[in-house]
């Protein structure tokens, strides 16, 4: 329960280190589970509805119909598209490989079947969901890409969705922490975990980092960055090390 663990050893040296008080960031669905939410709103944190909290079934099934020369074109078996069960600005998400769940962003519905992404799916275990195929490298690229589609036979990988978040009353809330000099816990990868390599960055920092400081452009605000280690991450009363970063101020012109 990483998750859990590492924002209140942060809080804890906060406290005692430098006598401040950090409201963090928690997944919504986190505040329904009654001890936790309980803790949760006593120290002041933040509920954030995330997306892939909310996932459904999708009907029919998916695949990438040109995936060489039009990976952001998504086709279906028996789906629809066009009722309610996708939305443009929602994700379509593929079956869990190995503890981690490829998704996408739709951009465009364009009928029943038929759907744009924003941005394309990656990886070679969506690239072989989506495709059917095996000339995949680890990188997702194709090893023969005069081959337009997938192989005979193939009608796609079961998938969910997952609706268009609206953040407004979480930055409001950040925001008004901020401009009253608080101070805001965030895991920019987007969730805590315990892996021991960096996860790609999500922007949500930078939004309330540039709206806080839109909103206040002398606040004296500062992004601390800090990591943590442990002795032995899996073991009950494990050693850790919290290290603090420089603190990173933004510059006015952004």
């Amino acid at each position: 329960m990483p998750q859990f663990v590492d924002p209140l050893i942060l809080m804890r040296t906060l406290r005692t280190e430098c006598h401040r008080r950090a409201a963090f960031l928690i997944a919504a669905k986190s505040m329904n589970r009654w001890l936790i939410g309980w803790f949760a709103r006593k120290v002041g944190a933040v509920p954030v509805g995330r997306a892939l909290d909310m996932v459904k079934p999708g009907s029919g099934t998916i695949y990438l119909p040109d995936p060489v020369n039009d990976p952001l074109l998504v086709r279906g078996v028996g789906t629809k598209f066009d009722g309610k069960e996708v939305q443009i600005g929602g994700l379509l998400v593929l079956p869990s490989v190995n503890g981690t769940a490829a998704n996408a962003e739709i951009e465009e519905v364009i009928n029943a079947e038929e759907i744009r992404l924003k941005k394309p799916f990656k990886g070679q275990a969506a690239m072989q969901q989506l495709t059917g195929r095996e000339d995949i490298d680890s990188n997702g690229k194709f090893t023969d890409e005069n081959v337009k589609g997938g192989p005979e036979g193939f009608t796609g990988s079961k998938y969910k969705t997952a609706p268009k978040v609206d953040q407004t009353q979480v930055y409001d809330a950040v925001f008004d922490r901020l401009s009253a000099g608080g101070a805001v816990g965030i895991f920019p990868e987007g969730g805590s975990h315990d892996r021991t390599e960096l996860l790609p960055l999500k922007a949500g920092v930078a939004i309330m980092a540039l709206g806080a400081l839109a909103a206040s452009p002398d606040s004296g605000l500062k992004i601390v960055p800090c990591g943590m280690n442990y002795f032995h991450a899996h073991k009950f009363r494990s050693r850790a090390v919290v290290e603090f970063g420089n603190p990173v101020e933004v510059p006015k012109g952004l």
